[in-house]
C-alpha cells in the first residue's frame, strides 16, 4: 500500500493524506482501528436498540443506555480509549459512522417525547445527553468522580435526571435508583 495509491483511492491529494498521516502504516492502523471500533459499536447500537424496545418509558430508556456504558467500558476500556486518543487528535476528528449512530439512538430513545418539545429542546436535551451517553464522555466524568471522590454512575444518573426533569418536568413517582436498573 503506497500514499499515491490511498489518494487515488480515496479521491484526495497526496500532500492532503500527508497533513493527516506521516506514513501509510498510520493510516492502515486508523482504518484498523475504525473498523474494530465500528464492530464493537454496532453490538452497544443493537442493546440499546432492544432498551428501547423493551422500554415505552424515555426516563427508564436513557438510565438503561447510561447503564450499558460501565460494562462497555469494562469490556472495551482499553481499546475505547486507544481510540479516543487515534482519533481525537483534532477537534471534530470522530469515526464517521460514531456521531450519526448516537444520534440515531439518543433520537430512537428520545421518540415518545418528541412532540411535547420544541424541535430546539429536543435537539439540545439530544445533544446534552450525549454528553452522558457516549463513551468520551462517560470517561470524563469518570474520571471527574474520581478527583472529587464520588461515585461516577450516580453522579451520571444525577445529571440525566436533572436535564430529563428540565426538559420533561419532575418524574412521577420515587427516583429510580441507577445501581438496580
Amino acid at each position: 500500500m503506497t500514499v499515491q495509491a490511498i489518494a487515488d483511492q480515496s479521491g484526495v491529494s497526496k500532500p492532503t493524506i500527508y497533513r493527516y498521516y506521516n506514513s501509510p502504516e498510520e493510516i492502515e492502523r486508523d482504518a484498523f482501528l475504525s473498523e474494530l471500533g465500528a464492530e464493537r459499536g454496532a453490538s452497544f447500537v443493537t442493546a440499546v436498540q432492544q432498551i428501547i424496545a423493551d422500554n415505552a418509558d424515555v426516563r427508564v430508556r436513557i438510565q438503561r443506555m447510561a447503564e450499558l456504558l460501565p460494562q462497555l467500558l469494562e469490556t472495551n476500556g482499553a481499546f475505547l480509549r486507544g481510540l479516543m486518543t487515534q482519533h481525537y487528535r483534532k477537534a471534530g476528528e470522530r469515526p464517521e459512522w460514531l456521531l450519526p449512530a448516537v444520534q440515531q439512538m439518543i433520537y430512537g430513545a428520545m421518540e415518545p417525547v418528541r412532540n411535547r418539545l420544541t424541535m430546539q429542546d429536543f435537539k439540545q436535551l439530544s445533544a446534552l445527553l450525549s454528553g452522558y451517553l457516549l463513551y468520551d464522555g462517560f470517561l470524563i466524568h469518570q474520571d471527574r468522580a474520581v478527583v472529587f471522590d464520588v461515585d461516577a454512575n450516580e453522579t451520571i444518573r444525577i445529571g440525566i435526571d436533572v436535564l430529563l426533569d428540565r426538559y420533561l418536568g419532575p418524574a412521577a413517582g420515587p427516583r429510580t435508583d441507577f445501581r438496580s436498573i
